[in-house]
């Protein structure tokens, strides 16, 4: 086994071998512009649906003057600062899935990951997941597909924690009775079966991908098998992709790895609720810890659906849904929309701020990344 560490090496990637690291072409940069278009156009029409949806259920997206009488605006401060180190656990914590392939500096990774999470929120339909995976690739020289199967192992792992954590507040936080609160046409009843269900979800896609891992061979023989029936050449590069990817979750059974990563990803989901109660009590609501947890998860399990740029309007569905499994729909309509109004406002301020800055210092270009995902599709 060689003695350089895997950031140092020399050898060419089965990505650089394809040609990847080039720079996107003109026309994959006109395909990226044309998908973009049609996403914003599709999640607009979905994120007006929302607003519809929600104003008829009685809740202001853009709540009153009054609504603010009960703030107290150090905890905004407060909650914007912290969310800081929120992001932080986020970021640091994928150094542990990438160890197995490469070794790659703290401030490469914090700023990547932010630009990553900008991304992911203000492009439509989830179409930023790709950004950081190539933006690793570019600058980290790891394999788009290994940086690709980083990201599936945290993503599915992730859903998994908070899936948790929402099921174990669902059991053990006391609701109101449910029978009739509605949000427009949705039963307020249903959120708790959609959460153990998301445990459920997340636990298939977490044996799913230890399936994967552990017939490793297998997958990359069925792939030259069945694809080299059809093509040859094309079999020899999805072979390589899909051994790449199998190389992205080698952490996964990795205790020295998974145990920092866990630690990490709960002070991560952890400090996230702690963030959320802090700015719930500082809007006025009566607010506990475990109230704070049910909103997280809620929150989480809801911007899984489709939205516009932003996360607008499944974000605000989501949290409203929470709330009003525990409180009355009077001070959800009140002091609930201002909590919602603040939190988005400061996340989407974080996001904006956090993930500009690394864009100019560290050079990167969202633009070339989604191009590149373009061209790796």
């Amino acid at each position: 086994m060689s003695d350089t560490p895997p950031s140092e090496s020399k050898e060419p990637t089965a990505t650089s071998s394809l040609g990847l690291d080039a720079p996107p072409s003109a026309d994959a940069k006109r395909r990226t512009v044309r998908s973009l278009l049609l996403r914003l156009a599709v999640s607009l029409g979905i994120g007006g649906l929302f607003l519809v949806f929600l104003r008829r259920s009685g809740l202001d997206l853009a709540p009153s003057a009054s609504d603010f009488a009960h703030v107290k605006w150090w905890t905004v401060a407060a909650y914007f600062v912290l969310y800081t180190v929120v992001h932080y656990f986020r970021a640091i914590r994928w150094a542990h899935l990438l160890k197995p392939i490469a070794v790659v500096p703290t401030r490469r990774l914090i700023a990547i990951s932010f630009v990553g999470f900008l991304a992911i929120m203000l492009l439509p339909l989830r179409m930023g997941e790709v950004v950081r995976p190539v933006l690793i690739r570019e600058k980290g020289k790891i394999s788009g597909s290994a940086a690709l199967g980083t990201i599936a192992a945290e993503r599915v792992l992730d859903g998994l924690y908070v899936a948790l954590l929402l099921a174990i507040a669902l059991t053990f936080v006391p609701r109101l009775p449910l029978d009739g609160v509605m949000l427009g046409t949705f039963a307020v009843a249903n959120v708790p079966r959609l959460g153990y269900l998301l445990v459920l979800g997340f636990a298939g896609a977490l044996a799913t991908l230890a399936m994967f891992l552990w017939q490793r061979a297998l997958a990359v023989k069925l792939t030259r098998s069945i694809i080299g029936l059809v093509s040859k050449s094309l079999a020899e590069k999805l072979e390589s992709k899909v051994s790449d990817l199998a190389d992205g979750l080698r952490a996964v059974p990795d205790p020295k790895l998974m145990l920092p990563f866990t630690i990490e990803t709960l002070l991560y989901w952890g400090a996230n609720a702690l963030t959320m109660w802090l700015l719930g009590w500082g809007c006025g609501l009566p607010m506990s810890v475990g109230h704070a947890f049910s909103v997280m998860g809620v929150l989480a399990m809801g911007i899984l659906l489709p939205s516009a740029p932003g996360l607008f309007g499944a974000f605000q569905f989501s949290v409203f849904a929470a709330l009003l499994m525990y409180f009355p729909r009077e001070i959800v309509v009140q002091q609930g929309a201002a909590y919602v109004f603040l939190m988005y406002v400061c996340q989407l301020a974080f996001h904006l701020v956090a993930g500009i800055v690394p864009i100019f210092t560290e050079k990167l270009s969202v633009m070339d990344a989604l191009a590149r995902g373009e061209k790796r599709s």
